[in-house]
């Protein structure tokens, strides 16, 4: 049934119909009567209330979607960023929420450029995405308008964010190794962003909390977060401590984590019966890669909703509150092949 076809039967317009079903107009009441029991007798009725209910607040309205311009492009070590971003697209495509985005880069002037584009166009919102600039994220936070970071840190805590649980998410990981009996557990990170930092104190926390001991000597450090830059460091570091016993690599990546056992297998070093291996991410399909690899997933696919749904819960209060909100979203271990187990 449609529009057209229940306009028909009531002898009225298309746009009489949607006027009823909407309540966008005021009709003659035996009109609207009848519009509606023939919407409710041929299901049209219930169909579009659930339409209507899943309808978001921000349909046919603009969001600017702001990014750095390294996370943004499809490239080999950004997987990650991409795939959630063109989550982000699909979703606001479903809803009918006009898209529009803003690269920032790095070493330039971010805050200027928001600003310079915020006034040369109106928006409904503003959403960003793996953004840590502290002087873009006051700079958004100045303005009257919804707006969420996602996947990033705000420090200063100006706005909402929706994220995942890396701190926690990365204790589970090395938790899995502890109960599997390891004790020497390395660290494989690199530098530079919040997030990955979170996952780096998740991994001390762990051992902390098991009694044990960190070992600096077991933090292996990449140039960036490319398999090729994991392959390089682990490398290097296996060159220069070959002395120090290590059972377990905790990698704050997937795509590090393929890296290095791609350098453990060409130095001959097994896995998981010499070394396991656990990553974090997810998104990969690491089913397929030998040996299939131990992680903790993340709900990529429920963050962009979640956000949005963060900006649709400004929207409707119309008010600015006396907080801000962070809201994590929780991971869970996908256990493979990758790790074995040293107790007897």
């Amino acid at each position: 049934m449609t529009l057209k076809e229940i306009a028909k039967q009531a002898d009225v317009s298309v746009s009489t119909v949607s006027r009823v079903l909407n309540g966008t107009a005021k009709i003659s009441l035996p009109v609207a009567d009848k519009i509606m029991q023939i919407a409710q007798k041929t299901g049209y009725l219930d169909k579009f209330k659930q339409k209507t209910k899943n309808q978001s607040l921000f349909h046919d309205k603009q969001i600017l979607l702001v990014t750095p311009r390294n996370a943004a492009l499809n490239q080999s070590g950004n997987i990650i960023s991409y795939t959630l971003i063109e989550s982000l697209r699909n979703l606001c495509a479903e809803q009918n929420i006009k898209l529009s985005s803003l690269l920032t880069h790095s070493g330039q002037n971010s805050a200027e450029k928001l600003k310079q584009t915020l006034s040369q166009q109106k928006f409904d919102g503003i959403i960003l995405v793996w953004a840590d600039d502290p002087e873009l994220l006051t700079s958004v936070s100045e303005y009257s308008m919804p707006s969420v970071l996602i996947n990033g840190e705000d420090r200063s805590m100006n706005i909402d964010s929706v994220g995942f649980s890396n701190r926690y998410g990365a204790m589970m990981a090395v938790d899995h190794l502890l109960n599997k009996g390891h004790k020497n557990i390395g660290l494989l990170s690199y530098s530079g962003r919040q997030t990955i930092y979170l996952r780096e104190s998740g991994y001390r926390d762990s051992l902390y909390n098991a009694k044990v001991a960190l070992n600096q000597d077991l933090h292996i450090t990449c140039d960036d977060y490319s398999d090729q830059a994991a392959e390089n460091a682990v490398n290097n570091w296996l060159d220069s401590h070959a002395d120090i016993p290590i059972s377990a690599l905790f990698c704050v990546t997937d795509g590090l984590a393929l890296g290095a056992i791609l350098a453990l297998q060409k130095r001959g070093i097994r896995v998981p019966e010499d070394i396991s291996v656990v990553g974090m991410d997810g998104i990969f399909s690491l089913d397929l890669v030998e040996p299939k690899l131990t992680t903790i997933k993340l709900p990529f696919d429920a963050l962009p909703f979640e956000a949005l749904k963060v900006l649709e819960s400004q929207q409707a209060e119309q008010k600015t509150r006396s907080y801000h909100l962070h809201l994590e979203l929780s991971c869970k271990l996908i256990e493979r092949d990758s790790v074995s187990s040293l107790n007897t």
